[in-house]
Parts: C-alpha cells; structure tokens; sequence
C-alpha cells in the first residue's frame, strides 16, 4: 500500500495544503484538542495500478426496498425500479479495532460494469455530536474518511477470500467518497457513498477491502477539521450478488445528433447504465460538430414505448491510436470510452432499442424520413451475445422471424406501444 503522502499526491491539493495535511496527522496531538486542516478538498480519486480484491457471500442478501440515498443517487421513484436495480443488503457492522466505540455499517451495495456502489453509515462513539459540515461549491467534499498518521493512508483492493490474502488483478481501480445528506445533522451519525471504479470488473464473486479508515474530517467554519482520530476500521465488503451486465461482441456505426459518423464498439449493458468505446475516424471533424451541436443525446426505448433518458459521460482517459505502418505518430482515428448513465434502473430484458438523437431516432419520431439513412440498431446481426438475444430479451425470444432484423428495428406485432414509422424499412 502507497504511503499517505503518496496518496496526498493523487488529490487536488496545492503543495502548501499537502504538506499541512500530513503535518496535522503526524502531529499526535491529544483528542481532545480540536484538529483544523485548511484543505480545500477537490475530490477523491485515489487509482492505484498493482492492487486487487475479493468477494465472497458474509452478510445476507435483500431486495426489500432501499435507502433514500440510493433512491436519490440512481433516480428511484418506483418499487419496480428497486427490483431492477437489485441492491444487496448487507448491514454490516465494524468497529473501531483501538476501541474509542466508533463503527462504520456497510448498509448497501450495488455495481454494473464499471462501478461499485457502497452504502455505509459511520456512527462516533456515544455521545459525540457531529458538526453539520458547511455547504461547499460543487466538487468539494463537505466531509470524508480519511487514513491516519501511520503511514499507510486508506488501503483497498479486491481479494478472492474474506482473509483479503488473494489478490484478483485488474487493470485499473480507483475510488471517490460522496458526502450523504444529512436528514439529522444534530446526531452523531453520517452517511457515505463509496463508489469504486474497476477494470476490468471481475466475474466471480469476490470482497472489497477498504482499511485502516482513522480519521473522520469535516468541512465546518470555513476549514476541514478532523473531528475524531486515532481510529482503526477495516471494512470487508462481499460482492456477491451485485451487479448484472451483458457484454456484446460486435460494433455499429452511429451518427451522433446526425452531423457526425463514429462507430460504437465494445458494448455492454446493465440496468443503470450503457458502456462502449466510441471510434471516431475524424478527429477535427469531430471535435468542430462536438461544438456546435453536442453535447450528444441518446435513450432507451422499452418495449411498452417507455423513453429513458441516458447522459453521456465521456472518460477522461481518451485513447488515440497510431497508424502501423507508415508515418510515425500519425494518429488516424481517436477512441474514447463513453458511460450512458441512465435516469432509473431498467429491466434489460425489455429493451426494444437504443436509441441515439440524430441518427435511429429517425424511426420513432413520427416525422417522413423516406430515403434517410439510419446507421444505428441495437440487433443481433450487429451485436452478438447468445445468452442475451436468446434467454433474456424479451423481444428476441418470442420473435421468431429473426431475418427483419437488419439495420433498424423491425415492425412486428410485439412492437413498443408507440410503433415505428409505417415507413420504416
């Protein structure tokens, strides 16, 4: 595991503001004075390329209802939506292992292809009260769990075993911690959202380690003060369970707001989201119909002509690919990797299409587009996973004439309740 002043140097913070940091936990002072660190913080994103982790089933798993944070987090309205989400309860306890009696509850977990989400309430010893952290700009975390003096700063990784002794690998992994809302800022209680990002995501079940948390510090008159430290907690956090995704083999062109051609690839989808490299072959081009007309729109059409709204966000790891052979450097297409985070959780298996502005939606927008192309379709013929196409979705499964499905979505009597164009090919 990186020192803590390795991981300081993975956040935002000026020099100055490292070096007080650190200064402030290695002083030791005694717990009762109070602990102010003038950090502005912006942002948690800790990625860590030689650690691993594990999941296994401790904890019993539930899909009665969920919190209001979850509900809020992933635009919950309604008990179908909670099923399609599929939270696994854990409400998990562990303890402050130097015994001041402070505990963090892992509550809930939810995860898609890329993401894990993890639910978890810290509660200060008995008759602490908590300051209600001040309101901050967007992107400043108002309060965190931070590591402590001893060097080790937070550790995490995934493990196939609740020991956390086998390491699973992974390419990339990385971590933000969110602030919940307080709906009672006068207890001694708060609310965190861990969300991890793992790549690849592993397909057995395995733990997620997240340890030595020792300090908890707060955004509170004007300055990040460590309200509580010395602390000593582990948290072992079972993954099985979360998470349904279906990966597709396979790609389609698109034409993104119908200014601009690109090619999706390396699809996958999940009840809160849609993944996929986008291929762009002209960059410039790109980059000039980016400006005038994004940012781009795309949907979900269900089966009942259900429209879900998804926000596409583009990864900051944009990877340019260099011709071989010929001129040395020359780039001749770009790829960038694009999450369409959906409004609600969905049922996958209702899926009639996805469909992009500009481009497919063409078919459903009830307007004479005879002769125009349509590049995008969400079919077999261009996305292939058997298990989805044959066991799953419930279109494909009791359409028998797969042959219509070429290159936009077919007429057929199964159809969203607000049908295609008469015209449609």
């Amino acid at each position: 595991m990186a020192g803590y002043r390795d991981e300081l140097e993975k956040l935002g913070f000026s020099r100055e503001e490292k070096a007080e940091l650190a200064r402030r936990l290695a002083a030791g002072r005694p717990a009762a004075e109070k602990r102010r660190m003038r950090l502005p913080y912006r942002g948690l994103v800790a990625v860590v390329a030689a650690v691993s982790l594990l999941v296994g089933a401790a904890g019993a798993a539930s899909l009665a209802g969920v919190s209001p944070a979850f509900r809020e987090l992933f635009g919950i309205t309604s008990e179908e939506q909670v099923q399609n989400l599929g939270v696994v309860h854990l409400n998990q306890v562990f303890e402050d292992k130097n015994g001041s009696g402070a505990t963090v509850t892992v509550k809930e977990v939810a995860a898609d292809q890329e993401q894990i989400y993890i639910l978890v309430e810290f509660a200060a010893p008995e008759g602490t009260m908590l300051p209600e952290p001040d309101q901050r700009e967007e992107g400043l975390t108002r309060a965190i769990l931070w590591g402590g003096p001893d060097g080790r700063g937070i550790g995490y990784g995934l493990y196939a075993d609740e020991n956390c002794t086998s390491v699973v690998s992974h390419n990339s992994m990385g971590y933000r911690i969110d602030y919940v809302e307080d709906s009672d800022p006068t207890d001694n209680k708060m609310e965190f959202i861990y969300r991890v990002h793992v790549e690849p995501m592993p397909e057995d079940d395995v733990y997620c380690l997240f340890s030595g948390i020792q300090s908890l510090c707060v955004y509170h008159e004007g300055e990040v003060t460590a309200v509580l430290d010395g602390m000593d907690i582990d948290l072992v956090i079972p993954l099985a369970g979360t998470g349904t995704h279906y990966d597709f083999r396979g790609r389609c062109g698109v034409n993104l707001g119908g200014v601009t051609l690109a090619t999706v690839d390396d699809l996958t989808i999940s009840p809160i989201s849609v993944t996929f490299d986008l291929i762009i072959p002209d960059e410039a081009a790109y980059e000039a119909a980016l400006a005038e007309h994004g940012p781009w729109e795309a949907y979900i059409l269900l089966l009942d002509g259900t429209r879900v709204d998804g926000e596409f966000q583009l990864s900051l790891d944009q990877r340019d690919i260099s011709e071989e052979p010929g001129e040395e450097g020359r780039v001749y297409f770009r790829s960038e990797h694009v999450r369409l985070a959906l409004e609600h959780p969905i049922d996958v298996s209702q899926i009639y299409d996805i469909v992009f502005v500009g481009d497919n939606s063409k078919v459903y927008d009830g307007l004479d587009h005879i002769g125009e192309t349509v590049y995008f379709s969400f079919s077999s013929s261009h996305f292939s996973n058997s298990d989805y196409w044959d066991e799953v979705n419930e279109y494909w499964r009791i359409d028998q004439d797969k042959e219509i499905h070429t290159g936009t979505p077919p007429i057929s009597t199964s159809a969203p309740a607000e049908p295609a164009h008469a015209d449609t090919p």
